[in-house]
């Protein structure tokens, strides 16, 4: 996610979570147009930064009008927690209902539902 802090754009890599890359058709663009919904250009978000990953992008969770879009996206099936990263257990708790419930990443199996595999192929 891009954002413009004081007249500067910062990338924003969202804590925890790995959406599928948008060469994950058509899941990838899925995921990117619902971040999008959840907050349309020109919103104002509130990043609560935590350190910045080896590509200099911020990593961070993303609030806007109170909701955390890092685990809203993950309640919506468009990303995976990333276990790698993440000791949250809400992250945990949320995906398990996406994927009781079949939806986004997890409505049919496979790689997909694991981007960080993906990018390894």
């Amino acid at each position: 996610m891009r954002v413009k802090c004081e007249g500067e754009q910062v990338k924003v890599r969202l804590l925890c979570i790995d959406a599928p890359e948008m060469e994950q058709k058509p899941l990838g663009r899925a995921s990117r147009d619902y971040l999008r919904g959840l907050a349309p250009s020109g919103s104002q978000v509130q990043i609560k930064g935590h350190s910045k990953d080896k590509y200099g992008r911020l990593l961070g969770e993303v609030v806007y009008r109170g909701e955390n879009l890092n685990i809203e996206m993950v309640r919506a099936g468009q990303a995976a927690v990333y276990r790698r990263y993440c000791n949250d257990g809400q992250y945990y708790e949320v995906q398990q209902g996406a994927k009781d419930t079949a939806i986004g990443i997890w409505s049919k199996p496979g790689s997909h539902q694991r981007p960080w595999s993906w990018r390894n192929h």
